[in-house]
């Protein structure tokens, strides 16, 4: 396994890196080294807290992206999505917020719907010396959220915005103006200078077959701005044929880690050849307080209610611990793996069912968990 086990090492040093330099302390140093120590050697039960936090404030949207897994998986939450109670975020804190390096704002919902509470979270989180990231679309961003977004102490700020025209970007981006998004990310620009702020802005592109001819227009844009732009590979399609012959471009110059071809159908095989980090290293928190084994399958992954567990119980939860087993080289107790851990396809495993994709997965009978 690589350093981190991560393929974007720009990104690797402007979120990990400056989370390390900026708010570490040898309490979250010593706890990442046995957190990581516990991944490296595939044990089950981990002592240590997790050092990453993936916190989801609020379930809706006001987009409907075709890939986003409100749309997949449009069943998996209903009547259970939620916005995250503060008070709640306040008492994870006070239980591993001193480990805790990093908290990333995102999920299925846009986080400017409730600007007040995910405000409130990076402040709170500041306050606590953890590095915050926060995504959104930008659709929603005014004069006002814009300063605070540069003033209440957030560190990166991701801007998603996949396409420089209307035609392109409302392929995937289904009910936003592409004027809205990119008023958007020029006024928290404008308010970065204005403001002096050290919140790094970075718009992230993904690229797919109907705006992959506009990639060198929107570099060229970028540098205008003066803003870092990350040009991403669209997931969500994988391993599905039909799927992937939309949206899977097949020309042009891309970044090495984006695929240009649809070969993948042809045999599944795991994208990432090491174990998957988010059972060790992280806590995936949904807006309806329920945590999730990871942030690929955060609507189908879901196994405690933290409004009644700690963060340590749900970290070592039967099912989380069984989930981990997967990726022992050695002989494992024989029962049910949990789903869609058994069938997932993004990483190695040395056990469980076979390798499916990420509806396939999720499509087939849950399992009784059991524990390890």
């Amino acid at each position: 396994m690589g350093l981190m086990n991560y393929q974007n090492y720009g990104r690797l040093w402007r979120v990990y890196g400056l989370s390390l330099l900026r708010y570490s302390s040898v309490r979250k140093i010593v706890n990442a080294i046995r957190t990581e120590y516990a991944y490296r050697r595939r044990i089950t039960d981990v002592r240590s807290a997790p050092f990453i936090l993936f916190l989801e404030p609020l379930y809706y949207c006001n987009l409907d992206c075709p890939l986003c897994d409100r749309q997949v998986f449009p069943l998996a939450r209903r009547g259970d999505a939620g916005k995250l109670s503060i008070e709640l975020y306040d008492r994870i804190l006070d239980e591993v917020g001193d480990y805790l390096f990093q908290c990333q704002i995102f999920g299925q919902g846009e986080p400017l719907l409730d600007w007040p509470l995910t405000r409130k979270i990076i402040e709170h989180s500041h306050r606590r010396r953890i590095f915050t990231l926060m995504s959104t679309n930008c659709t929603l961003i005014r004069p006002a959220n814009a300063a605070e977004m540069v003033s209440c102490g957030l560190d990166h700020l991701v801007c998603a915005i996949d396409g420089i025209s209307q035609s392109s970007y409302e392929v995937y981006r289904t009910g936003g103006r592409y004027e809205d998004a990119m008023g958007g990310l020029e006024m928290v620009l404008a308010e970065r200078r204005k403001q002096r702020s050290r919140t790094y802005v970075e718009w992230q592109f993904l690229v797919h077959a109907h705006n992959v001819h506009e990639v060198d227009a929107a570099q060229k844009l970028a540098d205008k701005l003066g803003v870092y732009i990350r040009f991403s590979p669209l997931r969500g399609m994988e391993w599905n044929a039909d799927l992937e012959s939309y949206w899977l471009p097949n020309t042009g110059r891309l970044d090495s880690d984006i695929r240009l071809d649809s070969d993948m159908t042809s045999k599944i095989e795991p994208r990432y050849n090491w174990p998957c980090y988010f059972l060790w290293r992280s806590l995936v928190l949904n807006s309806n307080g329920k945590a999730a084994r990871c942030l690929i399958y955060q609507n189908v992954s879901q196994y405690a209610n933290l409004h009644e567990q700690s963060v340590m119980e749900a970290f070592n939860d039967p099912s989380v611990q069984r989930a981990r087993q997967l990726f022992t080289r050695g002989p494992v107790p024989d029962g049910e793996f949990p789903s869609p851990c058994n069938n997932c396809a993004h990483y190695a495993r040395h056990h469980g069912g076979e390798y499916l994709g990420k509806r396939d997965a999720v499509r087939r009978p849950l399992p009784i968990l059991q524990s390890a």
